[in-house]
Formats: structure tokens, C-alpha cells, sequence
């Protein structure tokens, strides 16, 4: 709650007495799901929006000084607080359409929730008029949220209540009366609050880390926004040669037909996946029968890279079925993960979206069950007759069924998540999970990268972790930052790297942008992105302040989970044993983090001004970003 020297009194003025940036719509609607309440709030002033730009960092700190202490996830006093940023919706940028939501995760009950999402739901909700969303109480009926410019209300959603995410968002935009409405829905899984559930928003996009799950339980099946307005800029001219620059430094990133043809995932960038629960990262033929499909790549708002994509499959016994997928492929290895290959990945991949699951919740926890089987620790007794055997295409969807809807003592355990089942199951399965705090990480074997676990392991645990540096500094940061190159193999120097990427991918959100269209290791990666957010809004951002700007975002963050008992070494400590085993086959056989643990994680913490073990900020760290108001959770020696 707010203190005497707060930035939060009077956040929300009733009058603006200062210049409205270029970027911004200027509103926030505050929803009481209790009362029915509709409030249009001001956006803070101009110094206030130089300070928190918008996403993650506007809306968290809102949730700092709103949400009570000591409250259950599920509780209607949990908020909901939804940000765009100013670059989101302009058109003239790459990646410009991001949107987060905050809220207490309910994967792990006391760190931040994440949710961030693109496609064009938070463009759309900015041409209605508004830059965010404030959503508070809970609904005594399914309800959804209608936000345009022509009206706001809330509106029953019993029509669409136990639907899942395709047939709401079609049902919904219909109704709404308006073809390019957008409309972010959850499935059954959010309904039934499984721990990990999702927003899916038009057709290819998520919201993930157990968003889903608060708003089913709030009783609001879904947010639907239209209109027709567009974010004004400050210098459009200087805006668009900025953004013609962005675009030819993501250039080499950009989605092909072909690759998606031709891709096992991500994974296959540095040639691991996870298979069969962890236990084997050799990829093999798990591509069979992609290159028979019919692949047509579908665009978020005005970016060139063409992450999402639909697919319709050309073989098999699914043959004819469609899939909607986004950019990041977790989904892939999910189902790698079981067991599976080929088409039988993109069909159960169209399942788990269309429940609303997020994709490592059920990998992890489903994989821990699928290996207790065939270890004879899991019995039919508890599967009500599944066999869970790898590659049974009947168990795993009915798996997936069970679990959206909490049925059965299996699907009602995975629907928590993997850590509360390895402890149901005991003995040795233990050993067999990965967790991170009680979440799960991003679905991808990164186990032989440094960088990328250390990212995992440092991540609230209930959002999509961000950071994960490279072996050599971004190209426009080299005047301050001489090192490099690492080493993959050895710790040194990886802990600064991480850090360094953490702060600009932060600030890439914040701004309104997606880091999937961010590339930062050539000339002009990062330049051309923090010149587009000045011609922007009008500011002089330098690159400095930009670091600054994803720093202060970070230290909420934490500052979020310290408030309710998170302590640093809780990540290391509070982990999934299978996530720091060595890796067991494959070229990196015998790798692992943990002879390198918990020392990288203290130094983590320690070069970013907190403490190593107990992960609070210093005061002299929240002096230099502007953050004494919460001088109350820092260390105090």
C-alpha cells in the first residue's frame, strides 16, 4: 500500500496537469467484478509515465500498492492489472504489440504472475481508447468483459462457460457485432482454475503462468475489446526511419514456411529437446510428416518477423485438422516430452490451446506421471485405466481432458501442478521432477546453456522468464560494456550477461514491444528500438536509462515476491531434482549448472544490488532507480 513519500498518491489524477506523451491513449479502466462498477481513471502524469513507461513495470507497481498482503491467489481481492506500453499500437514499429498482466501467481501462491501477450488484443484495446486494464472483485456468474469505444459493460458469458478458447473467441466476436473485434478467452482450464491456465487471445496467442487461472476465479471468461482509434505519435517521420531500421536489424529472424515445414522447435538452435520426461535431448525424427502439411503464417499487428502460424495437417490420422499456434514452440517439446512425433505433436498442441493449459504445467507433471508408469509407482488405480505408456496418443488427450477439468484423482493433482504430484507419489519420484518454486520453466531443454538456466532458475517461477545473455555484449552497449567472449562451458562472466538481457528485455516490454522482435547483438538492435519509443512519446530515453528502466522493473519484481516469503534461495533450493541432473545423453552428456550452484546465483544477485541470499534490494539500488517508497523490504545490513 502507498507510504507517506509514494509515487501512488494521486497516481490516477483527476485532472492531468501535464503533456500527455505521444503513444498513449490516456485512459485505464478500472473493472469491479463485484459490484459492477465501470471507472475510467487518468493516466498518472508525465514525469510518473518517464518513470514506469507502461507493461510489466506500470502495471506492477499498480499491484504493489493495491494488492493486500497474505491473500489467496484465488482470493476476489487478487487483482488483475493489464498494461500496454506507449509503442504498442502505433504501427509503424516491429514487435509493437505487447500487453502484460500481473497478478499473485497462483503456480507458486507468492511470487508475481506474468502474462504477457501479443497478436493484436492489446492494440485493439488501445484503439477502443484505453492504455490498461485494473480488473478487482469476482463475479457472482460467468461474465466477460466488453471494452470498445462505442460502449463498455460486463456482459453474462453463461452461453460460452465450459467452452474452450476457439469456440468462445468466434461466439464472442459475433456478438460483439464488429468482425475485427479481438477477444482474449479462457478454456475449461482456466474455468476449473487449473494453477497454470491460460488467455488465449486470436487464435495464436497466450497470456500464460496462471492468468487463465485468476480470471476463472473471478468468474470473467473473457476480455473482448474494438474500436477504431489510433495512439498518436510525437515526430511520425522520425518514428517511421526508426522503425524502417528495427525491421532490418530482426531481418535475419524472420519466420519461414520452410522452417516451420522443416523445424523441430527451438531446441533445435543449439540441438537438444526433451523427451520422454527429461531423460533423453536427441532429436531424431520427431519432424516426420511436417512437410506434408499446409503452413500460412499469420502475422501479430504490423511486425515482419511472422512468428505465429497455422497449420492444416497433410497426413495421418490427422489429416485435415487444423492447428493455431505462436512463436515460441514450448508446445512442441510438451509433447516431444511424452513421447510423441509428428503430426500427433501439432494435433495434441491444438488440444492443450483450445483447453486453455499452459504447455510446461502439463509437460512436466504429465511426463513425471507417464514415467511413475512405466516404473510401476503410478497404477491404474489412480489413472482411472489409462495407460500411460510413451506415445499414447487415447491417454495423453484424455489426460489433457481430466486435467482442464480437474476429473479423477490424476487430472485433479496434475491441474495443481508437478510438484504436488511428485509428493503425492513419494519414494523416488521426487527425484524425477522439474519445477522451478512450485512453476514450471519455458518447455525447452536448456539444461546444457548456462545463461538460459540460470534464467530459469531466477524467475519468479510463475511468469516467462526473461534474460539469458550471450557470449558477446549487444553491438550499441560496447562503450560501457567490455567483455566477452564467454566461455559456454565455464560460469564466468554468464551471471553479468544474464543480467544485462534481463534489463533489455525488460525494458523492450515495458516500452510495448515484443522481445521476439528484438535483436540486439547487431549495430543498431537496440539503438533503432529506443529512438522509435522517443519519436514516440517525444522523450529523450537514452540507452543508459533504458538499462535502468528493465533494472527497475526487475527490483519490483522481486520486491513483489519478498513481501509474501520469497527469499533468493529459494531458487536454487525449491527446484525440480531432474532439471539440475546432468544431462543424459547426447553432445552435451554429463553437463550441468549445479557444480556451479548456488554460487552463480549469490552473484546474480549480488551485481544487481540485492542481496544473495535473500534476494532484497540494498537501499543505495533503490535510491539510484527511485524507488525508496519501498525502503520498508530492503536488506538492512
Amino acid at each position: 500500500m502507498a507510504t507517506a513519500d509514494s509515487d501512488y498518491k494521486n497516481f490516477f489524477p483527476a485532472q492531468r496537469k501535464t503533456r500527455l506523451p505521444g503513444g498513449y491513449m490516456g485512459k485505464i479502466l478500472r473493472v469491479d467484478l463485484s459490484t459492477g462498477k465501470l471507472l475510467d481513471l487518468n493516466l498518472p502524469e508525465e514525469p510518473l509515465l518517464r518513470k514506469y513507461w507502461g507493461g510489466q513495470l506500470l502495471a506492477e507497481y499498480v499491484l504493489l500498492n493495491e494488492l493486500p498482503l497474505n491473500i489467496d491467489p484465488y482470493d476476489a481481492k487478487n487483482l488483475i492489472v493489464g498494461m500496454t506500453g506507449p509503442i504498442t499500437g502505433t504501427g509503424f514499429t516491429p514487435g509493437g504489440t505487447k500487453m502484460c498482466f500481473v497478478y499473485l501467481s497462483p503456480a507458486t501462491r507468492y511470487t508475481l504472475g506474468r502474462g504477457a501477450t501479443s497478436g493484436y488484443f492489446g492494440t485493439s484495446l488501445k484503439t477502443a481508447g484505453y492504455d490498461g486494464v485494473i480488473i478487482t472483485g469476482a463475479a457472482q456468474k460467468p461474465t466477460y468483459l466488453y471494452a470498445g469505444e462505442d460502449k463498455i459493460e460486463l456482459r453474462d458469458a453463461s452461453s460460452v462457460w465450459g467452452k474452450g478458447t476457439r469456440d468462445t473467441e468466434e461466439i464472442l466476436r459475433a456478438e460483439s457485432g464488429h468482425p475485427d473485434a479481438r477477444v482474449g478467452a479462457i478454456g475449461p482450464a482456466g474455468e476449473n482454475r487449473i494453477r497454470a491456465a491460460m488467455l488465449v487471445n486470436d487464435y495464436n496467442h497466450t497470456a500464460a503462468h496462471g492468468l487463465g487461472a485468476v480470471m476463472g476465479s473471478k468468474k470473467l471468461k473473457a476480455i473482448v475489446v474494438w474500436g477504431t482509434k489510433r495512439p498518436p505519435v510525437f515526430d511520425k517521420l522520425n518514428l517511421i526511419e526508426a522503425g524502417l531500421r528495427w525491421r532490418k536489424a530482426i531481418e535475419p529472424r524472420k519466420t519461414t514456411v520452410k522452417k516451420r515445414l522443416t523445424s523441430v522447435g527451438h531446441g533445435e538452435d543449439w540441438g537438444a529437446i526433451t523427451k520422454l520426461n527429461w531423460r533423453s535431448t536427441i532429436i531424431t525424427d520427431e519432424t516426420r510428416g511436417y512437410d506434408q502439411n499446409h503452413v500460412v503464417l499469420r502475422p501479430c499487428f504490423q511486425c515482419p518477423r511472422m512468428c505465429p502460424w497455422d497449420v492444416q495437417i497433410g497426413e495421418g490420422r490427422h489429416k485435415g485438422k487444423i492447428g493455431h499456434f505462436n512463436a515460441g514452440s514450448e508446445w512442441q517439446d510438451t509433447f516431444y516430452n511424452l513421447g510423441f512425433k509428428g503430426n500427433d505433436v501439432l494435433y495434441l498442441s491444438e488440444r492443450i490451446n483450445d483447453l486453455g493449459i499452459e504447455c510446461s504445467h502439463f509437460a512436466c507433471g504429465a511426463g513425471l506421471a507417464f514415467e511413475a508408469w512405466e516404473k510401476g509407482i503410478l497404477g491404474s488405480d489412480r489413472t482411472d485405466g489409462l495407460e500411460l505408456e510413451w506415445g499414447n496418443l487415447e491417454a495423453a488427450e484424455n489426460l489433457l481432458e481430466r486435467c482442464a477439468r480437474r476429473e479423477g484423482w490424476l487430472g485433479n493433482i496434475l491441474a495443481d501442478g508437478p510438484k504436488e504430484l511428485a509428493e503425492a507419489l513419494g519414494g523416488e519420484a521426487k527425484n524425477w521432477v522439474v519445477h522451478t518454486k512450485g512453476g514450471t520453466p519455458a518447455q525447452h531443454e536448456w539444461r546444457p546453456l548456462l545463461s538460459q538456466m540460470l534464467r530459469e532458475l531466477v524467475a519468479s517461477g510463475g511468469m516467462k522468464p526473461q534474460g539469458a545473455g550471450g557470449k558477446e555484449p549487444p553491438a550499441d552497449l560496447l562503450y560501457r560494456e567490455k567483455w566477452g567472449p564467454l566461455d559456454p562451458n565455464q560460469p564466468d562472466g554468464w551471471t553479468h550477461s544474464h543480467l544485462l538481457t534481463e534489463q533489455i528485455r525488460q525494458a523492450c516490454g515495458v516500452m510495448g514491444a515484443c522481445w521476439f522482435a528484438l535483436n540486439d547483438k547487431p549495430p543498431d538492435g537496440v539503438q533503432s528500438m529506443v529512438d522509435s519509443l522517443n519519436a514516440t512519446t517525444g522523450w529523450d530515453v537514452s540507452l543508459d536509462e533504458t538499462v535502468d528502466v528493465g533494472h527497475r522493473s526487475i527490483i519490483l519484481q522481486s520486491v513483489f515476491g519478498t513481501q509474501r516469503g520469497w527469499i533468493a534461495d529459494h531458487d536454487w533450493q525449491d527446484v525440480g531434482p531432474r532439471f539440475l541432473e546432468p544431462i543424459p545423453d547426447g553432445k552435451y552428456k554429463g553437463f550441468t549448472i549445479a557444480k556451479w550452484l548456488p554460487e552463480l546465483v549469490y552473484e546474480y544477485y549480488r551485481i544487481s544490488g540485492r542481496h544473495e541470499k535473500t534476494g532484497r534490494p540494498y537501499i543505495d539500488t533503490l535510491q539510484r532507480l527511485g524507488l525508496e517508497e519501498f525502503r520498508e523490504w530492503c536488506q538492512r545490513d
